[in-house]
């Protein structure tokens, strides 16, 4: 019977335990690091004329990091024309639930000392092991037109399905400036398989191009920032203290780019926590001290939703104010998984200038709501908006997926000061 027994367990219960650990192996395989630089991501400084931050991946063993970096030349590249740049280097362990730990080293290094307006290339690596040559231009210092993108969240299906959206995207603005997201960019905060879909989804779109986020609720776990935020992003600094990374600002030409994180503090939820309070004070003094031509804020929950069933009067109660004192342009938000757009206040007697965008990029779609501050509203569609801002106007485009315009208009701004808005198409919703 036992021998029986040492057959049925050697045949059987072996083979069954083998392709369970290969599952496994097979799962962590597909985002483990190794001495290859992977995960590489250009993110904007709060002077980006002159300066950008470069961050990447490798396994432990690799233990320090150097960015070589170049103008562009149209003669094959000498390494040894390179400026070299040493890298900071931070081991990470990430965890999430029941699944392989990961670990690895974090390299991440803020370039300095460019020209504005020009071509460079860099690489990252070690030793025998390099990425390869990526290029990436410097805002000029001229007034002349310029364009962004803004993703609402990608959330799911990052590789699957969110993947074609940024590339339609970089498709038709392929010498963008930046790209914004307004948050939710994976859905379970710490949860590493899903940041190896969005690097994959964005391939070589994310190391030539500057990406610029603002965390969503499901960036947070438990009422803190996941570890993976602050370890594979170099953002600026320059907000409060306790929120670097996520609420800070940005000079572009023209252009005053702000973050604020509504996701922190459990999305502002005590009106004298630190996180509102602090937030408050800090985009008084930033949209006080701004002299740019345009102001644009980011941030996830929406001060208008466009689902009928929620409502932020909180984030309106306390920085609509300031944002209309200050005549803040634009305000780019997610979180709601549908389209909504229009000009609104609540404050009485009041003509509203601040245009409210909530738009969406994942496939994590929902209906519109019916709200009546939006002049310009649509459901179940992944959206990318490619803005261009010149000296005197601030133009928007809103896309499908599939390329075709869904909603437009236009700023245009007096030497007075004043403002003009123009609609550009009918306001009407493609899909309800």
């Amino acid at each position: 019977m036992k021998k029986q027994m040492n057959l049925v367990f050697r045949f059987l219960v072996v083979p069954v335990l083998f392709l369970a650990l290969c599952q496994n192996l097979s799962f962590a395989q597909k985002n483990l690091p190794s001495v290859m630089p992977d995960r590489i991501i250009l993110n904007a400084t709060p002077d980006p004329a002159v300066s950008v931050a470069v961050t990447w991946r490798t396994d432990r063993s690799v233990n320090s990091g150097t960015c070589e970096l170049q103008e562009v030349s149209p003669t094959k590249i000498n390494s040894k024309d390179s400026k070299s740049f040493r890298a900071k280097t931070r081991p990470v362990n990430y965890v999430y639930e029941n699944e392989p730990e990961i670990s690895a080293n974090q390299h991440s290094v803020i370039l300095t000392g460019l020209t504005a307006g020009t071509s460079y290339l860099y690489r990252v690596g070690n030793g025998d092991n390099w990425s390869e040559w990526f290029e990436f231009k410097t805002p000029g210092t001229d007034r002349g037109d310029y364009s962004f993108i803004y993703f609402g969240d990608p959330q799911l299906g990052l590789q699957s399905e969110w993947s074609r959206v940024v590339r339609k995207a970089y498709q038709f603005a392929p010498d963008c400036s930046f790209m914004l997201y307004a948050g939710d960019i994976i859905n379970r905060a710490g949860k590493d398989i899903e940041w190896h879909e969005w690097f994959k989804a964005g391939s070589h779109i994310f190391p030539t191009v500057a990406q610029i986020l603002t965390p969503g609720n499901h960036d947070y776990k438990n009422g803190k920032l996941a570890p993976h935020w602050n370890a594979q992003f170099t953002q600026p600094t320059n907000g409060p203290a306790g929120l670097d990374g996520t609420c800070f600002f940005i000079d572009y030409p023209n252009l005053r780019l702000i973050s604020m994180d509504s996701a922190a503090g459990s999305e502002l939820e005590e009106e004298n926590g630190y996180e509102l309070t602090v937030q408050k004070a800090w985009l008084d003094s930033v949209l006080r001290t701004n002299t740019k031509r345009w102001v644009v804020v980011t941030t996830h929950l929406p001060f208008y939703s466009t689902k009928d069933s929620r409502d932020n009067a909180l984030l309106r109660k306390h920085f609509q104010p300031i944002l209309e004192k200050h005549k803040v342009d634009l305000v780019l938000t997610g979180h709601d998984h549908s389209y909504g757009r229009g000009r609104a206040s609540d404050t009485p007697g009041l003509n509203p200038s601040v245009v409210y965008v909530v738009s969406v990029s994942g496939p994590k779609l929902y209906p519109a709501g019916t709200k009546s501050w939006m002049e310009h509203r649509g459901g179940n569609l992944q959206l990318f908006q490619k803005i261009t801002v010149g000296e005197n106007a601030l133009s928007y485009r809103s896309y499908t997926a599939s390329g075709k315009l869904f909603d437009e208009f236009r700023i245009e701004r007096r030497t007075n000061g004043e403002k003009n808005f123009f609609e550009m198409k009918p306001a009407r919703s493609e899909i309800k």
